[in-house]
Protein backbone atom coordinates (compact mmCIF):
# COMPACT_ATOMS: atom_id res chain seq x y z
CA UNK A 1 0.00 0.00 0.00
CA UNK A 2 2.87 2.37 0.78
CA UNK A 3 4.24 1.84 -2.79
CA UNK A 4 0.84 2.60 -4.32
CA UNK A 5 0.55 5.80 -2.27
CA UNK A 6 4.03 6.85 -3.38
CA UNK A 7 3.04 6.24 -7.04
CA UNK A 8 -0.04 8.41 -6.67
CA UNK A 9 1.95 11.15 -4.90
CA UNK A 10 4.55 11.22 -7.69
CA UNK A 11 1.78 11.31 -10.29
CA UNK A 12 0.07 14.23 -8.58
CA UNK A 13 3.32 16.16 -8.10
CA UNK A 14 4.43 15.63 -11.69
CA UNK A 15 1.02 16.36 -13.18
CA UNK A 16 1.25 13.12 -15.12
CA UNK A 17 -0.85 10.04 -15.42
CA UNK A 18 1.46 7.32 -14.16
CA UNK A 19 0.55 3.66 -14.08
CA UNK A 20 2.38 1.43 -11.61
CA UNK A 21 2.45 -2.13 -12.84
CA UNK A 22 3.51 -4.14 -9.79
CA UNK A 23 1.63 -2.63 -6.92
CA UNK A 24 0.79 -6.18 -5.79
CA UNK A 25 4.28 -6.70 -4.40
CA UNK A 26 5.13 -9.73 -6.55
CA UNK A 27 8.59 -9.92 -8.03
CA UNK A 28 8.91 -10.17 -11.82
CA UNK A 29 11.21 -12.79 -13.36
CA UNK A 30 14.92 -11.95 -13.12
CA UNK A 31 15.18 -11.43 -16.89
CA UNK A 32 12.49 -8.74 -16.89
CA UNK A 33 13.12 -5.22 -15.58
CA UNK A 34 11.39 -4.58 -12.30
CA UNK A 35 8.05 -2.82 -12.67
CA UNK A 36 9.41 -0.28 -10.22
CA UNK A 37 12.03 0.54 -12.88
CA UNK A 38 9.41 1.78 -15.37
CA UNK A 39 6.44 4.11 -15.49
CA UNK A 40 3.83 4.75 -18.12
CA UNK A 41 2.74 8.12 -19.43
CA UNK A 42 -0.42 8.68 -21.41
CA UNK A 43 -0.80 11.24 -24.18
CA UNK A 44 -4.05 13.17 -24.11
CA UNK A 45 -5.62 14.85 -27.11
CA UNK A 46 -8.83 16.85 -26.85
CA UNK A 47 -9.51 15.28 -23.45
CA UNK A 48 -9.14 11.69 -24.70
CA UNK A 49 -6.29 9.28 -23.93
CA UNK A 50 -4.66 8.37 -27.26
CA UNK A 51 -1.25 6.78 -26.58
CA UNK A 52 0.58 5.08 -23.72
CA UNK A 53 4.39 4.97 -23.58
CA UNK A 54 6.35 3.13 -20.90
CA UNK A 55 9.72 4.65 -19.97
CA UNK A 56 12.46 3.98 -17.44
CA UNK A 57 11.57 5.37 -14.02
CA UNK A 58 14.47 7.87 -14.11
CA UNK A 59 12.93 9.66 -17.10
CA UNK A 60 10.89 12.82 -16.75
CA UNK A 61 7.87 13.27 -18.97
CA UNK A 62 6.15 16.53 -19.82
CA UNK A 63 2.82 16.20 -21.57
CA UNK A 64 0.83 18.61 -23.67
CA UNK A 65 -2.26 18.23 -25.82
CA UNK A 66 -1.09 15.66 -28.38
CA UNK A 67 2.54 15.57 -27.15
CA UNK A 68 4.82 13.74 -24.75
CA UNK A 69 8.42 14.85 -24.14
CA UNK A 70 10.71 12.37 -22.36
CA UNK A 71 14.00 13.48 -20.85
CA UNK A 72 16.43 10.86 -19.60
CA UNK A 73 20.02 10.83 -18.45
CA UNK A 74 21.47 10.28 -21.94
CA UNK A 75 18.82 11.36 -24.46
CA UNK A 76 15.46 13.00 -25.08
CA UNK A 77 12.53 11.84 -27.19
CA UNK A 78 9.51 13.86 -28.29
CA UNK A 79 6.21 12.26 -29.39
CA UNK A 80 3.46 13.99 -31.37
CA UNK A 81 0.03 12.94 -32.54
CA UNK A 82 -0.53 13.82 -36.19
CA UNK A 83 -4.23 14.75 -36.18
CA UNK A 84 -6.13 14.20 -39.39
CA UNK A 85 -3.42 12.01 -40.94
CA UNK A 86 -4.77 8.59 -41.91
CA UNK A 87 -1.67 6.62 -42.97
CA UNK A 88 2.01 6.54 -42.12
CA UNK A 89 2.76 7.16 -45.81
CA UNK A 90 0.71 10.39 -45.71
CA UNK A 91 2.62 11.47 -42.58
CA UNK A 92 6.10 11.32 -44.12
CA UNK A 93 5.86 14.59 -46.13
CA UNK A 94 4.51 16.32 -42.98
CA UNK A 95 7.32 15.22 -40.65
CA UNK A 96 9.53 18.24 -41.42
CA UNK A 97 6.78 20.61 -40.26
CA UNK A 98 5.67 18.42 -37.34
CA UNK A 99 9.13 18.27 -35.71
CA UNK A 100 10.12 21.90 -36.47
CA UNK A 101 9.82 23.11 -32.87
CA UNK A 102 12.59 20.62 -31.96
CA UNK A 103 14.48 20.15 -35.23
CA UNK A 104 14.39 22.46 -38.27
CA UNK A 105 15.10 21.93 -41.97
CA UNK A 106 14.86 18.14 -41.74
CA UNK A 107 16.36 16.60 -44.88
CA UNK A 108 15.53 12.92 -45.27
CA UNK A 109 18.59 10.81 -46.08
CA UNK A 110 17.56 7.22 -45.32
CA UNK A 111 14.52 5.16 -44.33
CA UNK A 112 14.08 1.81 -42.62
CA UNK A 113 10.94 -0.30 -42.36
CA UNK A 114 9.85 -1.20 -38.84
CA UNK A 115 6.92 -2.82 -37.10
CA UNK A 116 5.50 -0.98 -34.09
CA UNK A 117 2.44 -2.12 -32.12
CA UNK A 118 1.89 -4.83 -34.73
CA UNK A 119 1.65 -2.34 -37.61
CA UNK A 120 4.12 -1.17 -40.27
CA UNK A 121 6.17 1.90 -39.34
CA UNK A 122 9.04 3.91 -40.82
CA UNK A 123 12.29 5.12 -39.35
CA UNK A 124 13.48 8.29 -41.10
CA UNK A 125 17.08 9.42 -40.66
CA UNK A 126 18.21 12.83 -41.76
CA UNK A 127 20.05 16.04 -41.13
CA UNK A 128 19.03 19.60 -40.37
CA UNK A 129 19.39 22.08 -37.51
CA UNK A 130 18.56 21.99 -33.83
CA UNK A 131 15.70 24.40 -33.16
CA UNK A 132 17.05 25.69 -29.85
CA UNK A 133 20.44 26.95 -31.09
CA UNK A 134 20.50 26.42 -34.87
CA UNK A 135 23.49 24.06 -34.69
CA UNK A 136 23.73 21.50 -37.50
CA UNK A 137 22.50 18.12 -36.40
CA UNK A 138 21.01 14.75 -37.19
CA UNK A 139 17.57 13.38 -36.39
CA UNK A 140 16.13 9.91 -36.03
CA UNK A 141 12.37 9.98 -36.57
CA UNK A 142 9.88 7.12 -36.28
CA UNK A 143 6.43 7.40 -37.85
CA UNK A 144 4.02 4.79 -36.50
CA UNK A 145 0.37 3.93 -36.02
CA UNK A 146 -1.40 2.83 -32.84
CA UNK A 147 -5.09 2.10 -33.17
CA UNK A 148 -6.42 4.44 -35.82
CA UNK A 149 -4.00 7.31 -35.07
CA UNK A 150 -0.62 8.27 -36.52
CA UNK A 151 2.26 9.41 -34.32
CA UNK A 152 5.78 10.74 -34.80
CA UNK A 153 8.68 10.37 -32.37
CA UNK A 154 12.08 12.05 -32.71
CA UNK A 155 15.51 11.92 -31.13
CA UNK A 156 18.03 14.47 -32.37
CA UNK A 157 21.39 15.97 -31.51
CA UNK A 158 24.43 17.48 -33.16
CA UNK A 159 25.26 13.88 -33.99
CA UNK A 160 23.13 10.85 -33.20
CA UNK A 161 24.34 8.60 -30.42
CA UNK A 162 23.73 4.86 -30.10
CA UNK A 163 22.08 5.49 -26.72
CA UNK A 164 19.68 8.02 -28.25
CA UNK A 165 18.82 5.86 -31.24
CA UNK A 166 18.29 2.72 -29.18
CA UNK A 167 16.38 4.74 -26.59
CA UNK A 168 14.03 6.14 -29.22
CA UNK A 169 13.34 2.67 -30.59
CA UNK A 170 12.88 1.21 -27.09
CA UNK A 171 10.35 3.88 -26.13
CA UNK A 172 8.43 3.62 -29.40
CA UNK A 173 8.28 -0.17 -29.06
CA UNK A 174 6.25 0.29 -25.85
CA UNK A 175 3.56 2.27 -27.72
CA UNK A 176 0.07 1.00 -26.96
CA UNK A 177 -3.51 2.11 -26.68
CA UNK A 178 -4.19 3.46 -23.17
Amino acid sequence: MRFLSRCMLVAIQAGLMIVCFSCTGTNPPATQPSAMDTKSSVMQFGGASVLKITAPSDFKCVSGDGTLHFTGPKYEVEFWLMPGVQTIEAAIPLVKTQIADQFKDFKLERTNDLKIAGAPAYELLGSGHEADDGDPGDADVIVFKVGDRIFVAVNHDESLTPAGQQGLLSLVQTAALP
